[in-house]
C-alpha cells in the first residue's frame, strides 16, 4: 500500500486512527496490470486533487486535511478485495475506485457491510445500478453507453453486428447492452464471442469473427458489417491480427470505453496502423467543449504527473476527491455516521460541478449524463496518438463528426 500525504505501511497495525482532523481517502487502481493507463493517470488525479483540496480547506480555515492511502489492484478482484479491508482497517471511509465492474462487484458486499462509499471513475455494469447501496459511480453505466456506440454505427451504415468481449463484468455488460440496444433499432446481431479475462492466444477468437463475417456477407455487404469489441489492453493484441488478416480488416470495427487513451494500443505498431487505416472509435462519457478552461489545466497537470494523458475518466477520479471531502464536511466531519455520509455524498453530488461537469447521480448512484466523446488513434508510423473524432448528444441521439 502507497500512503500519500502522512501516512504509509501495509500493516494496518503500524497505521494510527485518524486524528480529528484527517479525512482518509483510499484509491484502488490498476498500476502495473491491465488497464493501468487508467490506474497511473487516476493516482496522479486524486493526489491532486487532495493537494487542491487541503489547500481550499486551509484557505477557509476549515481544520479538515485529505490523506490518500493508494493501492495498486493490478485490476484483479481478489487483490481489490484484500487491498479494501486494509483500507477499512485503517479507518478509510471513501474510496476512489476500483476502476472495473468485476472489482467492484467483488468489493460490493464489504463496502456495504463496512460503510465505506466506493466512488469509481470507471465501472459501467448496469448490473451494478443498485439504489440504496455504497456505490457510487462517476460514470455513465452501459445502457447509456450502448445507445452512443449503436447511433454511430448506424449513422455509419452498419446494418449487422458481431459483439465481441472479454468474458468479465464491465464488458460483458457492454457486449450485452450493445446487443440489446442494435437489435432494438432493427439492425441484426451474430451470435456473440466472449474470450476469457485471462486469455492470450486471440486465435480461436478471431477465427469465430472471421467465420462470423463470411457468414453475414450473404446478405450484407462489408460496409455493412461491424465488429464490437468491448475489452482492455489486450484488444491491441487482436487488432493486431486483425491488421494482416483481409477478412477481418475488410469491416468496420468499433471499441469500448476500457481502451480510451491506452498506451498499450498507441504503441503496437499493428494496432495503431489497424486504427489509423480502419478507425476503431471508442465511446467514453463526453467532457464539455465551453468549460475546457476549467478542464484542460486539469489535465495537464496530470499529464505532468504521470506522464498520461487523462480522459475522462482519469479526470473523474480528481472530482471524486471534491465529492469525497466537501459532503464529508457537510455531513459533520468525523462525527457522521454511515448513513449521513452516504446521503451527504449523494446531495452534494447533486449540485456539485467539478472539472468533468455536473456530477449528479441518478437513482442508483451512476452518473446521470448521456453525452458521449469517440476516441481513436490517428497519425501515422512514428507519430500515432489519440484523437477525438466524435461525439454523441443524448438529447437528440445525434452524432458529430469530429475532422
Amino acid at each position: 500500500m502507497i500512503g500519500c500525504g502522512g501516512s504509509s505501511g501495509n500493516n494496518p497495525g503500524t497505521t494510527p486512527v485518524p486524528t480529528a482532523n484527517e479525512l482518509r481517502i483510499g484509491g484502488l487502481f490498476s498500476l502495473t496490470g491491465n488497464w493501468n493507463t487508467l490506474g497511473k493517470a487516476s493516482k496522479a488525479a486524486v493526489e491532486l486533487a487532495r493537494d487542491d483540496v487541503n489547500a481550499y480547506f486551509a484557505s477557509r480555515s476549515i481544520a479538515t486535511r485529505v490523506t490518500l492511502f493508494v493501492t495498486d489492484t493490478k485490476l484483479l478482484p481478489e487483490t481489490a478485495a484484500a487491498d479494501l479491508n486494509s483500507l477499512v482497517d485503517k479507518q478509510v471511509r471513501y474510496v476512489v475506485g476500483p476502476q472495473s465492474s468485476s472489482e467492484v462487484a467483488r468489493l460490493k458486499a464489504t463496502a456495504d457491510s463496512s460503510g465505506t462509499l466506493l466512488i469509481s471513475q470507471g465501472s459501467t455494469a448496469s448490473s451494478l445500478s443498485i439504489a440504496d447501496d455504497n456505490v457510487f459511480r462517476m460514470v455513465p453505466d452501459d445502457v447509456r453507453e450502448a445507445k452512443a456506440l449503436v447511433a454511430l454505427a448506424r449513422a455509419d451504415g452498419i446494418q449487422a453486428l458481431i459483439p465481441v468481449a472479454r468474458d468479465d463484468a464491465g464488458n460483458g455488460g457492454l457486449f450485452t447492452s450493445v446487443s440489446a440496444r442494435f437489435s432494438d433499432v432493427g439492425g441484426e446481431v451474430a451470435a456473440g464471442i466472449r474470450y476469457g479475462a485471462n486469455e492470450t492466444d486471440f486465435t480461436a477468437t478471431l477465427n469465430s469473427v472471421r467465420a462470423a463475417i463470411v457468414a453475414l456477407r450473404a446478405t450484407h455487404t462489408d460496409a455493412q458489417i461491424g465488429v464490437y469489441l468491448a475489452g482492455f489492453d489486450e484488444d491491441a493484441q487482436i487488432l493486431a491480427l486483425a491488421q494482416a488478416d483481409p477478412t477481418l480488416s475488410a469491416v468496420k470495427w468499433y471499441g469500448s470505453d476500457g481502451v480510451v487513451s491506452s498506451a498499450a494500443l498507441s504503441s503496437n505498431a499493428g494496432s495503431a496502423a489497424f486504427m489509423s487505416q480502419h478507425g476503431f472509435p471508442n465511446p467514453i462519457f463526453g467532457l464539455d467543449d465551453s468549460a475546457v478552461g476549467t478542464w484542460s489545466p486539469v489535465a495537464q497537470r496530470i499529464k505532468a504527473k504521470s506522464g498520461v494523458d487523462p480522459d475522462a475518466f482519469a479526470l473523474s477520479a480528481y472530482d471524486a476527491v471534491w465529492l469525497a471531502a466537501l459532503s464529508y464536511q457537510a455531513a459533520g466531519g468525523s462525527a457522521a455516521t454511515a448513513t449521513d455520509r452516504r446521503n451527504s455524498l449523494f446531495a452534494t453530488a447533486s449540485t456539485y460541478t467539478g472539472v468533468t461537469g455536473p456530477t449528479k447521480f441518478d437513482a442508483s448512484g451512476d452518473r446521470n449524463d448521456g453525452n458521449f466523446d469517440f476516441w481513436s488513434v490517428g497519425g501515422s508510423a512514428g507519430s500515432y496518438r489519440w484523437m477525438r473524432v466524435a461525439s454523441y448528444k443524448a438529447a437528440d441521439g445525434s452524432i458529430v463528426r469530429i475532422p
